[in-house]
């Protein structure tokens, strides 16, 4: 058996909470590389019928057949999904939605961070609020429905504590960062604190519905996507004693999978985990008009017509 994925396992056999997943149908974002990987092997390993949402197919076909060879579980299963492009997130709702009578979990793991140049999704909007927020925030309203058919049910939305650093919160005049100079990390910062929003109201719109929302903080994690916001040459050198302070992805995916299958938690919707705990959120998430204006927002840039709610 791999050795890393070995550990994955070791994980999850000690994660008392994880309950026989066997015929749940959980969809991962991110989950060819990183954190989203090591949650996909942990599900896998509990019996769970694991959809693998990858941007790279072949990439996402390799991790898949590693973890159906190290898990036994042949129920793992590839979706193409790019975050960057609604039409690919539509694509793969649809795909869901046609080839699964159930849905049980959604693990919106998947992240984004820029290196310094503003870019655009294929949608034009600035990537980093793009991949996080609004791609999976679509994914979700999507397979809302499908949620609350089986439920009880989860969606759980990836986020930072890097949401506190989001000074003065959402900027709703600038969301795009079009404005003056761009700066990546408050782009992520604010990408993260709309994710830490949009949970809460997602969460208050489905009260009563038996899809419980939260937004899981899975620590700082020694990840290509971390030691890509220490890529410029003045700060490389930072990175080794930087990663002292470092969860592993394994660390990380046990924590927002207590967030996920914890019997205890069920019932227990729009809250805030850092590293699997109970924890409050920065003030600025605590924002209830800001979640409701998120929202509406949103709805209208991912373009969401009557026939999708």
């Amino acid at each position: 058996m791999n050795h890393q994925v070995g550990n994955r396992l070791q994980r999850v056999e000690a994660l008392a909470v994880a309950p026989d997943m066997r015929g749940r149908v959980t969809l991962v974002t991110g989950a060819s590389d990183g954190v989203g990987r090591s949650v996909a092997v942990q599900l896998a390993a509990t019996g769970a019928v694991t959809l693998i949402a990858a941007r790279n197919r072949a990439k996402g076909e390799r991790v898949r057949d590693e973890i159906v060879r190290t898990t036994g579980n042949k129920e793992v299963h590839v979706v193409d999904l790019d975050l960057a492009d609604l039409a690919s997130v539509r694509q793969a709702a649809a795909t869901v939605l046609e080839r699964w009578d159930r849905l049980d979990l959604l693990l919106c793991v998947a992240g984004y961070a820029g290196r310094g140049t503003r870019t655009e999704t294929a949608d034009g909007f600035e990537t980093t609020f793009g991949v996080n927020h609004l791609g999976h925030a679509l994914l979700a309203r999507l397979l809302t429905d499908r949620l609350r058919d089986g439920a009880p049910s989860r969606i759980v939305l990836v986020t930072s504590e890097a949401h506190r650093r989001a000074k003065g919160g959402l900027d709703f005049d600038d969301l795009m960062m079009a404005q003056g100079k761009f700066h990546p990390l408050l782009a992520y910062n604010r990408s993260k604190l709309a994710n830490v929003l949009y949970a809460r109201e997602l969460a208050r719109r489905l009260a009563g519905s038996g899809v419980d929302v939260s937004a899981a903080h899975p620590g700082g994690v020694d990840t290509p996507m971390m030691q890509s916001m220490f890529d410029r040459p003045v700060l490389r050198h930072l990175y080794p004693l930087f990663r002292q302070g470092l969860i592993s992805p394994d660390e990380a995916a046990t924590g927002l999978l207590r967030v996920a299958l914890d019997s205890t938690l069920t019932g227990r919707t729009g809250l805030y985990y850092e590293r699997g705990q109970l924890a409050e959120p920065g003030a600025v998430a605590l924002d209830n008009d800001a979640a409701r204006r998120l929202w509406s927002v949103t709805e209208e840039l991912i373009g969401l017509d009557t026939a999708d709610r």
